[in-house]
């Protein structure tokens, strides 16, 4: 009879130790999930850009869901004369003229805007594949931290081109993964990997592709490809006394 006692107690601490192991994993499955969420959730907001101050006749509301599936072309509505393809050689033909108004979202679905309305704004078209994108961006957010951006100018991202096919896509991971701190607008897409109607309605021609509008509605400046900084910095400040 002891024996069968002594047998039957450790059938039964087998079986309360199996049933503690058990819910240990099931609690650590579920931290597992929490976490994979949270980190979602911090990349997409990195993406948007939607806290920077710069952000530009955006109406500042605060999405109360984050959406299941992060859009890579959103709709964009286009007010005004789009300007002449830029090309690399010669006077930029666009230089001093009007730039169309846009009214587009980022990938959070909030409204963004390009226009002179808070003053003036450098755009930054980013292709997700493009190399020289991907060399670029680091060197404008070493010109962020060091200061050095007029505390005037708003500079806005804008994801275009996109291409499912091609490398770094989707492009809201991508922006995220370069730790892009400015806001971004979604371009309407036109094609895989094509300039989205946002970009054509700027001249695009390559990437990445910058341009610089006054406070005054003015196209200042155009330039298309990687730029050294200490470059960039001279034509902006020049941009912004034209």
């Amino acid at each position: 009879m002891a024996n069968r006692q002594r047998a039957e107690a450790r059938r039964k601490a087998a079986a309360k130790a199996a049933r503690k192991e058990g819910g240990a994993k099931k609690t650590w499955m579920w931290v597992t999930i929490a976490v994979v969420v949270v980190v979602a959730i911090v990349g997409i907001v990195i993406a948007t850009g939607g806290s920077d101050s710069n952000t530009p006749a955006a109406d500042g509301s605060t999405p109360t869901t984050v959406p299941s599936v992060i859009p890579d072309s959103q709709p964009a509505t286009i007010d005004g004369k789009a300007l002449p393809d830029y090309q690399t050689t010669g006077t930029d033909a666009a230089i001093g003229l009007t730039a169309p108004t846009v009214e587009g979202l980022n990938f959070a679905g909030q409204k963004i805007s390009l226009n002179p309305s808070k003053g003036p704004y450098m755009v930054v078209f980013l292709a997700h594949w493009c190399p020289h994108c991907n060399a670029e961006v680091p060197r404008l957010l070493n010109w962020k931290h060091s200061g050095a951006v007029p505390a005037e100018l708003n500079v806005i991202g804008v994801a275009t081109a996109v291409s499912k096919s091609s490398v770094n896509y989707p492009p809201a991971t991508w922006f995220s993964n370069k730790g892009w701190e400015w806001p971004v607008m979604v371009d309407t897409s036109l094609g895989d990997g094509a300039a989205g109607k946002v970009a054509q309605a700027f001249g695009a021609t390559g990437w990445p592709y910058l341009v610089l509008v006054g406070k005054d509605g003015k196209v200042k400046m155009r330039t298309s490809g990687e730029v050294a900084i200490a470059d960039l910095q001279k034509m902006v400040d020049a941009a912004l006394k034209a």
